[in-house]
């Protein structure tokens, strides 16, 4: 879902809790151009850990934003805690429950996510691998 919004509405609390409720993604616009992604903070959690295995590391972070508010903002039952590199982290009743960041910063973790997810295997299939590996015969390299 897109969705063009002004700083401070009273809209920006029940897009929260939509996300929280369903999971689904709202992509944030600010004159029809992406500003930004609100997802669940399970879902940036699971993209964190899959990027950091790719990058090995947290994406580096900018310059922190020129301006930075003086404490936490009210969104309805919601409570918004800025982050001074840009993004926010939403909670309700002290818990964790949506991210917005930017949708660069989202794009970025996605791309990376999915190379540390591909060049994953687990235990399991670490040892199949292993095994079939021992099977087969070796390659002759030498050149005639």
């Amino acid at each position: 879902m897109d969705v063009e919004l002004i700083e401070g509405s009273p809209e920006f609390g029940c897009l929260i809790g939509q996300v929280e409720e369903t999971g689904e993604r709202v992509r944030v616009t600010v004159d029809g151009e992406p500003a930004g992604v609100l997802l669940a903070a399970a879902e940036l959690a699971a993209l964190e850990y899959w990027a950091a295995r790719h990058h090995k590391g947290a994406r580096p972070e900018g310059e922190p934003a020129p301006e930075y508010p003086p404490g936490p903002t009210a969104y309805g039952p919601y409570v918004g805690y800025s982050h001074p590199h840009g993004g926010m982290t939403l909670t309700r009743d002290r818990v964790v429950v949506a991210e917005l960041r930017s949708a660069e910063t989202v794009a970025w973790l996605e791309e990376q996510a999915m190379y540390g997810r591909q060049g994953y295997m687990g235990p399991k299939q670490s040892a199949a691998f292993a095994e079939f590996l021992a099977r087969q015969d070796p390659l002759d390299v030498t050149e005639h």
